[in-house]
């Protein structure tokens, strides 16, 4: 009987200890998250980006700026005699700043000359083109390729493609960047520039 009544009175302790669970515990327990709000990744964001890498400087394409031809008549460098027999007057004639010029193709001092928004740096009797602009009745031929103002972004990729994919390696679609020469010793290039898709200045780069 006293046994029986030792297992009665065990019994009665163990259930007040339960009821005697805190409400802050039970709000303690852990709940799995219902599985509708477990997102899936999408392919996109489940697979690793592949790491861009720079196209180097022997494998970019090369645009020979000193052979090109503005309107398939006169060479980028050339005499004022010459350009002014087939381009015609400058629309103006400029004495630049030196002291604050970086980097330009004559050593000793020259005169900007315009035409057409295109500008050369005159010495002399020499000139060499800097920027050529591409208006609707301008192009340049170059390596047996002709370079309009209708010239497009995608026409460029086809012809230097290592060229477009640095430029866009750089996050950049505007400008693509080449070599003036064979020559891997030469630091200048040549800037193609492009807006709304379309080429529309010629630069001779040449670094400070």
């Amino acid at each position: 009987m006293q046994r029986i009544l030792l297992l009665l009175g065990m019994a009665a302790l163990t259930a007040c200890h339960d009821n005697s669970v805190s409400s802050d515990e039970r709000d303690n327990v852990a709940v799995a998250a219902p599985s509708e709000n477990v997102k899936p990744l999408i392919p996109e964001e489940d697979s690793v980006q592949e790491p861009q890498h720079d196209v180097s400087w022997e494998k970019i394409e090369v645009f020979h700026f000193a052979q090109a031809l503005m309107n398939n008549k006169v060479p980028l460098f050339t005499n004022r005699q010459r350009f002014l027999k087939a381009i015609g007057e400058p629309d103006s004639v400029v004495t630049p700043d030196f002291d604050h010029l970086c980097a330009t193709q004559f050593e000793e001092e020259f005169r900007y000359f315009y035409k057409n928004g295109s500008c050369f740096e005159w010495h002399k009797d020499s000139l060499a083109c800097e920027e050529f602009v591409l208006t609707p009745g301008s192009f340049i031929t170059c390596d047996k390729r002709t370079f309009t103002s209708e010239t497009t972004w995608e026409e460029i990729r086809k012809i230097y493609p290592q060229a477009v994919k640095q430029a866009e390696n750089e996050g950049s679609a505007q400008m693509i960047t080449l070599r003036d020469s064979d020559d891997l010793r030469s630091d200048s290039a040549v800037r193609l520039f492009f807006e709304g898709g379309k080429l529309v200045r010629i630069v001779n780069f040449i670094p400070c």
